[in-house]
Formats: structure tokens, sequence, C-alpha cells
């Protein structure tokens, strides 16, 4: 009985300390990769030329590992495992004028601790100003990484 509520107490700890420690991780790797972005930016338009030529005018989502050439592998799973392109506003609850919603190729990212990250390119003609959003307290963030591009934090979505 002493074995099973010592158990429980440090399960409990644990999981309280790994959602604690979350926050700066999240803060960490933002940084990291506005980093790695601003470092990279001509690597990063290359991509997404590439993603744009393979699209071909319509709404694409590539798993990494489907492109041929490794060099863009390489570069589009450092920015994300899963990448979409959008010619249109993908889902009607968007806020455009907060976030870009059409024109844009998104990096996607999963992780149960950190959630869900999007590296936002906005491939538009005519680029808008985007207000700057860092509330991690609700586990929600939106910044600006580098011209055009932007970085997305949201919770992992509920099955």
């Amino acid at each position: 009985m002493k074995r099973i509520l010592l158990s429980c107490i440090g399960l409990c700890s644990l999981l309280f300390f790994a959602s604690c420690a979350c926050v700066p991780l999240r803060k960490y790797n933002d940084k990291r990769l506005t980093r790695y972005i601003n470092r990279n930016l001509p690597s990063i338009h290359t991509l997404s030329d590439s993603l744009l030529v393979l699209a071909n005018n319509n709404n694409y989502d590539y798993p990494h590992y489907t492109l041929k050439s490794q060099q863009l592998r390489n570069a589009m799973s450092a920015l994300g495992l899963e990448t979409s392109v959008y010619y249109k506003q993908q889902y009607p609850y968007d806020p455009c004028n907060e976030v870009p919603c059409d024109s844009v190729i998104i990096f996607k990212q999963m992780s149960i601790l950190l959630g869900v990250r999007e590296v936002i390119y906005d491939f538009s003609m005519n680029p808008k100003s985007y207000p700057e959003y860092l509330q991690y307290g609700n586990f929600y963030s939106f910044k600006k990484a580098a011209p055009n591009v932007y970085i997305r934090r949201r919770p992992v979505p509920m099955m």
C-alpha cells in the first residue's frame, strides 16, 4: 500500500514537473528555430519554391520522406516533418487578420510536450503585417521569425 502511494505521488510530481518545464523549453526551441531560419533563409526560399512548383497551384500536403532530393528532404525535416501548401484559406474559422491564411506553406512538427509547431512561409503577392502574439500562458504563440516567415505554436489537438 505504501509503495503504491509513493508511486502515485512520484508519478503526479513527475507529470507536474514535466508540464511546468514545457514553457521554457518551448521558448528555447522557438529561439533556436528563429536563429536557424535567419541563418538559412536562402535555402528555405529554395525549398519553398520547389514545393510551390510541385503543388502546381493546388493545395497539397507533403510528408518529408516523399521528396526524392536528399538536400530538400534535410531542409524540410529541419523545419517540420509535414508540409502543406495552401493557395486558398483552408479553415473558415482562421483569423486572417491575425495570422496568414492563404498563399502559405506550413511546415508542421508535433510533439506531445511541446505541442504543434508550425513554420509559416507567406508567399502572397501582397504581404500584410500581422500582430505579434507571445502568449505562452494559454499555449498559443505567434511570432515573426524573418521576413514573410512566422512561427506559430499551439497545443496538440485532442483526438
